[in-house]
């Protein structure tokens, strides 16, 4: 983003358009099925925290999530994530169709591991032939230049985790790696894979792998000390200390730019963070 959440969401469009006055009438009433619909999807409706969101850096945002605090972002809008459901969905149908077709049941799908007790999560897919697992990420343009760069930490703490997931299970897991789609391009040629070991020759975990894992698990403590801090009344979220991010903060649940100037709830984002320690 070249410009901070705050500038984006005050720009943004406020409502769907059209042609006509009915037209633009009718188009509310799509968008809406759209929203109502994925707000009632699982993956909205889950209480507890997944792989996905464990490597996210702020605590502030992770620890709120633990404590179920209501979300204060109302204005970002669920069409990623929409989009995102639904490629998720085709690539399992995709790599099911290939053990199909070559009659080798080279790929696992969409399976549920548990790399911490109380995380579990589910991977998107296992290559048995490579020995890897696979996450894939459907990325917008300026995501999928991120991730070509160095991909975010929250993603490769995913991935990892995944990993472990399998590992626990007995699975030999010899890298992990992304598979970036551009869910925005006219074609698959720009897919970007990334790719880290997750065991070396010996078969054990690859020490720069278990030096994340422990940062991430770690840091999951903490958060989970934090959460109750906020439950028991102890600590608003505002005093949970946090890492903002323009990129990050948009989507944040407790994303409230108007928090910096009226003091109420939800976190003011980039540049306004009230953070203690």
């Amino acid at each position: 983003m070249s410009v901070s959440p705050e500038e984006f969401m005050s720009a943004a469009p406020k409502a769907a358009t059209g042609s006509s006055a009915w037209a633009a009438r009718y188009a509310s009433d799509i968008r809406r099925a759209w929203l109502e619909h994925a707000a009632q999807a699982p993956r909205t409706l889950q209480q507890h925290l997944g792989p996905s969101e464990l490597g996210v850096e702020c605590d502030r945002q992770v620890a709120g999530k633990m404590a179920a605090l209501p979300e204060t972002n109302h204005v970002v809008d669920p069409w990623p994530s929409i989009r995102g459901r639904a490629l998720h969905s085709e690539a399992e149908d995709v790599f099911d169709a290939d053990n199909a077709r070559t009659g080798v049941l080279r790929w696992l799908t969409e399976h549920r591991v548990t790399p911490h007790p109380e995380h579990p999560g589910t991977a998107d897919l296992y290559d048995a032939v490579e020995q890897a697992v696979v996450d894939h990420k459907f990325l917008g343009t300026s995501s999928m230049a991120k991730v070509r760069k160095t991909p975010p930490r929250k993603y490769r703490g995913q991935l990892l985790l995944y990993g472990l997931g399998y590992y626990l299970e007995g699975l030999p897991v010899k890298r992990v790696a992304i598979a970036a789609y551009p869910a925005t391009a006219g074609s698959l040629d720009g897919l970007y894979v990334w790719d880290q070991r997750f065991t070396g020759p010996d078969g054990e975990i690859a020490p720069e792998v278990v030096e994340l894992l422990t940062e991430i698990f770690t840091d999951t403590e903490r958060r989970k000390r934090q959460a109750e801090e906020i439950t028991s009344g102890r600590a608003r979220l505002n005093d949970i200390p946090a890492s903002p991010d323009n990129d990050e903060c948009y989507f944040c649940p407790f994303y409230r730019p108007q928090a910096a100037k009226d003091g109420g709830t939800g976190c003011p984002g980039p540049g306004k963070v009230a953070a203690v320690s």
